[in-house]
């Protein structure tokens, strides 16, 4: 039986497959072990001739070194409404320099601004330190997030700023550390677990808001946010323990890079079973060897073979934001107090109901991705979530009841249709035509459109309502699925070498 270490990206450019041979033509296997060649099948990996299948000492310890590397996605989620919820409460307590709309933008914006740093320090990052060394760092400036209890307009917003860096960080580097440490056998199960985390964390906040609903718990007397603002610091403390102090773990391809062949085969003998660990081993130095034999530079993104999935993946990037969903997400209490009267209970009802809604699909998407490729998912879930936004439009020029509670389920029908078709879409197809270089840049995209949108938001909320910015995110999201209809590919079922014919990207 043959096991596979799957690439994190689709760095399998300009080689021909010698499929008969099983082996790649321009790379030679390293001394140690000259009948192990390096082969590419249809799902575009790393192989090995005469693997024997791979699997780990201790399903327990390895299931909690997963779960540790993945939780800072709890952490991502938990960012999106937390401080939505207790804007008013926490604006009570300190002294504002504008406006309140201007403050809420400010407030918000700061996080991707933090996030928007630590995806580009991240470069460095990736060149200078292991997997491990990376998120410590990320976790160190997590942790710090816990001083943004202090009710002080500068303080808050300083620390606020050091979450979005830990975010920007390790957004780029766990589905990196995961993918070099898991084995493939079980990397999907454990793939699939970020969107449990997201809409774990989203949920948990909403949870959390709960709390504003007693009105001891709200206002400037009130000490419940700072609990509220903790939390974070709590999941990044529990993953510094976890890899850094209880198991002392790393990726063995970064060690190996960073020359330090014994303790990359240590941690591979932690993890893997005794009969295993030669050929797990060989297989992180063959993937060092290929990845450093077909490096590209970052300038090479923007030739006239990579532009077009380039622009695929920035635009996926672009209407993940700017489909509205981030925004109601980010400012969920504003955005819903326009609907409830400024009821704080039906407020926080709405609030919650819509985190429970966005994290059900994680338990159907598999089913759907198995089923359907991902451009007909795309461009479906694009086209219904139009059909949503108009029908929010013209809900919103109405009072009554009955609209109020439509609008709603029309909300919570697009919330599911963006978690189940857009969002994993967006991760998933970005790594898949791009490389990994193409991938680094898209995400830097990411938080630049994040940080716009919180920061005016609030504005477009206040001056067009709900209606009004509606119709800017319909129009945006229109635009999008018309260049998708134009530009992307099906690749269900093809390996890379297709991928790239498909987007003219083969050598000539």
């Amino acid at each position: 039986m043959q096991h596979q270490l799957p690439f994190s990206t689709n760095e399998l450019e300009h080689f021909e497959i010698e499929h008969t041979h099983g082996s790649l033509s321009k790379f030679k296997p390293p001394a140690y072990k000259q009948k192990d060649q390096l082969i590419i099948d249809k799902t575009h990996t790393v192989q090995l001739d005469h693997e024997i299948d791979e699997d780990v000492n201790s399903k327990f310890h390895f299931t909690v070194i997963m779960v540790a590397i993945l939780s800072g996605n709890f952490g991502l989620g938990y960012s999106l409404p937390y401080l939505s919820m207790s804007f008013s409460t926490v604006f009570s307590q300190i002294e504002l320099k504008g406006s309140e709309t201007s403050e809420q933008g400010f407030f918000s914006a700061i996080l991707s601004i933090g996030c928007l740093v630590g995806a580009i320090f991240t470069k460095f990052l990736l060149k200078y330190t292991t997997r491990n060394q990376s998120l410590i760092i990320a976790d160190f400036c997590g942790f710090l997030s816990i001083f943004a209890v202090i009710p002080n307009r500068e303080v808050i917003l300083t620390f606020r700023f050091f979450y979005g860096v830990c975010i920007g960080i390790q957004t780029i580097i766990m589905p990196i550390y995961l993918k070099e440490l898991c084995p493939q056998k079980y990397y999907d199960k454990f793939s699939v677990m970020s969107g449990f985390f997201v809409g774990g964390g989203l949920l948990f906040a909403n949870f959390m808001g709960l709390g504003y609903i007693n009105s001891d718990l709200r206002g400037k007397d009130s000490h419940y946010w700072q609990i509220v603002f903790a939390i974070p610091a709590v999941v990044f403390l529990f993953r510094f323990t976890v890899l850094t102090i209880v198991y002392r773990m790393d990726s063995p391809i970064s060690l190996i890079i960073k020359h330090k062949p014994i303790k990359a085969k240590a941690i591979i003998a932690y993890i893997y079973q005794p009969v295993c660990v030669e050929q797990a081993f060989q297989k992180s130095q063959l993937r060092v060897q290929y990845d450093e034999e077909h490096k590209e530079g970052i300038m090479s993104l923007f030739t006239r073979k990579n532009r077009k999935t380039l622009a695929i993946g920035c635009v996926l990037m672009f209407v993940y934001t700017w489909c509205g969903l981030f925004a109601i997400f980010s400012y969920s209490s504003q955005f819903f107090a326009s609907m409830s009267d400024g009821d704080v209970t039906l407020n926080t009802f709405f609030t919650l109901i819509l985190g429970i809604v966005q994290f059900t699909p994680a338990f159907i998407s598999s089913f759907v991705y198995r089923r359907w490729g991902k451009r007909i998912i795309l461009l479906s879930g694009l086209f219904f979530m139009i059909i949503c936004q108009i029908l929010i439009i013209g809900l919103s020029y109405t009072d009554v009841l009955a609209a109020v509670i439509v609008k709603f389920i029309v909300i919570c029908l697009f919330s599911f249709l963006y978690a189940l078709t857009l969002g994993p879409i967006t991760w998933s197809m970005t790594p898949e035509i791009n490389s990994s270089e193409g991938t680094y840049f898209c995400f830097v995209t990411l938080y630049a459109w994040q940080l716009l949108v919180l920061y005016i938001f609030p504005f477009m909320l206040s001056s067009l309502e709900m209606s009004g910015s509606f119709v800017v995110f319909a129009i945006l999201t229109v635009s999008s699925i018309l260049f998708f209809y134009f530009s992307v590919k099906e690749t269900k079922g093809l390996n890379h070498t297709e991928i790239d014919k498909v987007y003219g990207k083969e050598d000539k």
